[in-house]
């Protein structure tokens, strides 16, 4: 495998333009809002795309974390990390959620459609699984838009797909817990944001 590369990403990611759909910062600065991570511990990210998550997790603290993109291919991946953050490309979301329960020894936290959740192949590979089981789902209460380019301040229009941060924890007891985002203020046109103008 290459080596990792530590929060500059000036690698632009190949993956054909219908699958490559940059995460808006808020979304990833949202899921550390909410779900505990280590700063200190080895972090992957395998899809970066441009670095946007990348970015969110260096201004964050993050102190140990490699990433690469379509260099290097997830799926041949042999070295342990303790966490992998991504929005995988979604046509390989299985092969990337199957690869990182491998190679993962702690924590997983993928950003997929909602829909995701169902499924009967789904179901048998990834759902049953009870030694790195689903944790948490943290479902985002108004549609992003994904694959317009990013803004700086994390804002971005509506979309017609709901997404989540799926969380799986290695060695968890119980059923998966469901959670919600309120993202309202960093989608554009909100009543929300309209408010901050009047406000301002």
């Amino acid at each position: 495998m290459s080596a990792g590369k530590n929060f500059s990403c000036t690698n632009r990611g190949q993956r054909k333009k219908s699958d490559f759909y940059e995460t808006p910062f808020s979304m990833t600065q949202q899921l550390l809002d909410v779900e505990p991570f280590s700063f200190g511990e080895k972090t992957l990210e395998p899809a970066c795309g441009d670095g946007a998550i990348v970015k969110v997790l260096g201004d964050s603290g993050f102190k140990n974390v490699s990433y690469y993109d379509k260099e290097t291919n997830f799926l041949l991946e042999k070295t342990e990390y303790s966490q992998i953050i991504t929005n995988p490309p979604f046509s390989l979301a299985t092969e990337f959620i199957l690869k990182a329960k491998e190679v993962c020894t702690r924590k997983i936290a993928f950003l997929l459609p909602l829909s995701y959740l169902h499924g009967k192949q789904r179901l048998d590979l990834i759902y049953k699984d009870t030694e790195f089981p689903l944790a948490r789902v943290y479902v985002f209460c108004r549609y992003p838009m994904l694959g317009d380019a990013l803004r700086a301040d994390g804002k971005y229009k509506t979309g017609m797909m709901v997404y989540a941060w799926f969380i799986w924890e290695k060695g968890k007891i119980g059923k998966p817990e469901i959670n919600w985002i309120d993202n309202t203020k960093f989608v554009i046109g909100s009543r929300h944001n309209a408010q901050e103008r009047t406000d301002d």
